[in-house]
């Protein structure tokens, strides 16, 4: 008996799936059907803003990866979960020369571009912090290189591992020039860093931020009065610039108010000093998205004229490294982008009025034919039904016949 028990327990189960077989393919069709639809949603998501920054040859390809993406979700929706997993599939093998295109010219070019074209005068600044920022610059464009060789040397069937690697290859030339832009904003000397600091927060301040606005712009003798002042006298300056109509006091806690007064004197000094870690990390409590702001008001500024070496003496709208003449407004758009932040309207929303649903059924052999062929097989059919009835009454016809001429026979 205990020989035909261990068979037994293993045959239980064997049958359980066996009578629910067809569900729980169902259930296992639909579950790996949602993951790969979530995955190539992010995918999409994620390349669109390559294409609206520095891609818009590549509209084209977008649309058809995406058209193929958006006949997945309907079939999903649709509960046919083969046919939408074939469409994901179709759309993340587009996909896959799209990313690749845009790894290799305008990340991994486009990185080393900025890099190389900063380095002389990040180097000729002596900074070591600047000298940092930019190895790592050039470390990181080597790694997403080397996510890039991955990718492209991988299976070519595998299409969500070579997607993930151009991803992540995306993501560190992204990094890499972030380290560049740091360098060069390092490189500069105190009186252009100040600057930038003053165009930060001077935009700061049109957005209606309190801090650090009796600051900005003033020169250094006036920074030097300023930061001597008590908070009684500050109090008293707002009271008089609002009964002079030149402003109203800003509706402000005290204790608040308070902690603002000190450090802002705070940001000031360490601002004379030429201590800018100091009062970066008070302004960091201050600004929201410090870096990119940073960066921002870096470009503006040396877009005006003034780098490191010049001292902002060229007058010149972009600064000279040697025989190089660089606009830094151009890098805009990579900042942006280092931020997944689109510059013009998303390409991706372009699409939605462009994409259409395919129309297809599916045949009695299981495979995929449109509607037209569908609608010009059916009336096939049905002609051929309709001749069924005629071709019956005229058999019945033909055999009444032979019956009366057989019946003629047998009387005569």
């Amino acid at each position: 008996m205990k020989q035909f028990l261990l068979p037994l327990k293993l045959l239980i189960p064997l049958l359980f799936v066996v009578a629910s077989g067809m569900d729980l393919y169902s259930y296992s069709d639909q579950l790996t059907t949602e993951r790969i639809l979530k995955e190539n949603r992010y995918f999409v998501n994620f390349i669109n803003v390559s294409v609206t920054n520095f891609a818009d040859e590549k509209r084209d390809i977008f649309k058809n990866a995406y058209e193929k993406h958006f006949n997945g979700e309907v079939a999903y929706l649709q509960s046919d979960y083969k046919r939408a997993f074939k469409r994901v599939y179709a759309s993340q093998g587009t996909m896959v020369k799209l990313y690749e295109d845009i790894v290799r010219d305008h990340y991994l070019e486009g990185a080393k571009t900025i890099l190389d074209t900063l380095a002389p005068g990040i180097i000729m600044s002596k900074n070591d912090r600047a000298r940092l920022y930019l190895t790592l610059g050039y470390r990181d464009r080597t790694v997403s290189w080397t996510h890039y060789v991955s990718g492209e040397a991988s299976n070519p069937k595998l299409h969500s591992y070579k997607l993930f690697k151009y991803e992540e290859a995306i993501k560190m030339a992204r990094r890499a020039k972030r380290y560049g832009f740091l360098a060069l904003f390092e490189s500069q000397i105190p009186e252009v860093k100040i600057r930038i600091y003053n165009n930060l927060l001077a935009k700061e301040r049109e957005k209606g931020t309190l801090f650090y606005n009796r600051f900005i712009d003033l020169s250094e003798q006036d920074v030097i009065r300023e930061t001597g002042k008590s908070y009684k006298e500050y109090e008293e300056d707002l009271r008089r610039q609002a009964a002079e109509g030149k402003g109203a006091v800003p509706f402000e806690k005290k204790v608040q108010r308070r902690v603002r007064f000190r450090q802002e004197v705070k940001t000031a000094k360490n601002m004379l000093n030429h201590e800018f870690d100091r009062a970066e990390d008070i302004l960091r409590k201050y600004v929201d998205d410090f870096n990119y702001k940073l960066m921002m008001a870096t470009f503006d500024v040396l877009s005006q004229g003034g780098a490191a070496g010049t001292e902002g003496e060229d007058g010149q709208s972009s600064a000279a490294f040697g025989d190089k003449k660089i606009d830094y407004s151009r890098y805009k758009v990579h900042l942006n982008d280092n931020y997944q932040r689109i510059t013009r309207d998303s390409v991706l929303e372009g699409l939605l009025e462009e994409v259409k649903v395919e129309d297809d059924v599916e045949d009695s052999t299981g495979e995929r034919e449109s509607l037209a062929e569908y609608k010009k097989r059916r009336d096939g059919v049905q002609e051929k039904d309709n001749e069924k009835p005629e071709l019956e009454k005229e058999t019945g016809e033909i055999e009444k016949t032979q019956e009366s001429s057989g019946e003629k026979e047998q009387s005569e």
